[in-house]
């Protein structure tokens, strides 16, 4: 099916509003400083949400930036710095997908086009709102005939491009989400990787807090194979609160859970948890057993009474014990979701392999058996993918092996890898 993927700019594609990114810029020097650009926040929020028109939103910014030509360099340089970092990390995706891609925005051509060069999409694909100069080239308003300029000139916009195929609009505003309550976009995703907005999500069909989930949802090509707003941390109450932060920071949803909490409600929430961390709370097997997507524990304690590690072991989860930092040990358990690295780990042989561009990363828990790697490789051969680079390390026990490999995969090999004699636990990381 042909489809067409049509992206909001403001915080969406970046992390910003540009518009106010200007207005640090323009007012640096002002007196009165703080007091206009709150304004221009607020007014900005107003328009986004439709509570004001957006030709008076745009009137009023445009007033109070007090803005010139030789701004926009500099704001341009700015939003490189601010492009949301999971449209930065998925950049092959507006590559290969670029005859698909277009920008309707609100914003205006001249600091876009520049932004979204970078990412392969071309000057005609934009849509947005341009400025009008004076004789010294003052920024003095815009030009009024663009449908882009009044209200609900997305619904004309993407009436006018007469698009074929299904439309999916990707954005943050009320303004995205119009489209397709007027019928024209047939999929809305709310976008809320830098803000969330009440009235956006509640109308949405889909909320992705980053383009992860949104190229999750339509299966297409992505930097991670699962978006870590899908990945569960549980955290008892007596876990430091700092850890929690440093979770929800990543991108993680985080979710804590009183240690007085009835054993049928902590064997509840356990079932959807990837990461458990604990302070003083024991692990009981049973809360295990029940803990179905477990793949890592952090023991924020010295005490090692509190965690079973040699039954965690055997079912394939990685425990992490706290060292004298907490931000220390949290970053293992970021590095092993991320990265596969077992660094820290006091049930599992310790390793760790560089990042790699354009592969795909298997991890391989399995019984320390022979011909398990064998195996591995075997079924990796016969299915004609190169190993770009490969790490194993054993115990007594057990053998992780972390494998990047360089080209698509078909989902058949991952069922052959996971029916490997002695396979405890197997994951795709990328």
């Amino acid at each position: 099916m042909n489809r067409n993927y049509v992206f909001d700019f403001d915080s969406t594609l970046t992390s910003v509003e540009a518009l106010d990114v200007l207005a640090e810029i323009t007012l640096k020097k002002k007196p009165n400083k703080d007091q206009i650009i709150q304004e221009i926040i607020d007014i900005t929020n107003l328009g986004i949400d439709g509570e004001i028109s957006f030709t008076e939103s745009l009137e009023k910014r445009i007033n109070l930036l007090q803005a010139n030509k030789s701004d926009l360099s500099k704001l341009i340089k700015e939003l490189q710095k601010k492009v949301s970092p999971s449209i930065e990390r998925n950049k092959e995706f507006f590559e290969t997908y670029a005859s698909s891609i277009y920008v309707i925005s609100a914003g205006f051509k001249e600091f876009i086009v520049p932004i979204v060069a970078k990412y392969n999409i071309a000057a005609d694909r934009v849509y947005a709102n341009t400025f009008e100069f004076d004789e010294h080239d003052k920024i003095v308003g815009f030009d009024r005939e663009n449908p882009l300029s009044v209200h609900n000139g997305k619904i004309q916009c993407l009436r006018e491009l007469k698009l074929k195929g299904e439309i999916q609009v990707i954005g943050d505003g009320y303004s995205d989400y119009v489209t397709r309550e007027a019928g024209i976009a047939d999929k809305f995703f709310a976008y809320t990787e830098n803000v969330s907005r009440d009235k956006t999500t509640q109308n949405a069909d889909f909320i992705a807090p980053s383009l992860d989930e949104f190229l999750f949802v339509n299966k297409l090509p992505r930097s991670i194979s699962y978006p870590k707003n899908r990945i569960q941390i549980l955290l008892f109450d007596d876990v430091d609160s700092e850890v929690a932060k440093q979770f929800s920071n990543e991108g993680f949803s985080v979710e804590t859970i009183s240690k007085d909490s009835s054993e049928t409600s902590i064997l509840e929430q356990l079932k959807s948890a990837h990461v458990v961390g604990t302070q003083s709370t024991k692990i009981t097997n049973r809360m295990m057993n029940a803990a179905e997507k477990l793949l890592a524990v952090a023991n924020f304690s010295v005490d090692k009474s509190n965690i079973d590690v040699a039954a965690f072991k055997d079912k394939g989860i990685v425990v992490f014990k706290v060292k004298k930092s907490i931000k220390k040990n949290t970053k293992r358990i970021l590095d092993f979701i991320n990265s596969g690295d077992t660094i820290g780990a006091v049930d599992f042989p310790n390793i760790k392999l560089p990042a790699y561009k354009n592969t795909h990363r298997f991890l391989h828990i399995h019984q320390n058996i022979p011909g398990v790697m064998a195996t591995i490789n075997k079924v990796l051969a016969t299915s004609k993918r190169n190993i770009t680079a490969q790490y194993l390390s054993t115990d007594k026990n057990i053998g992780y092996v972390m494998t990047d490999i360089d080209k698509e995969y078909n989902p058949e090999l991952i069922k052959k890898l996971k029916n490997v004699e002695g396979t405890i636990k197997f994951r795709v990381l990328y």
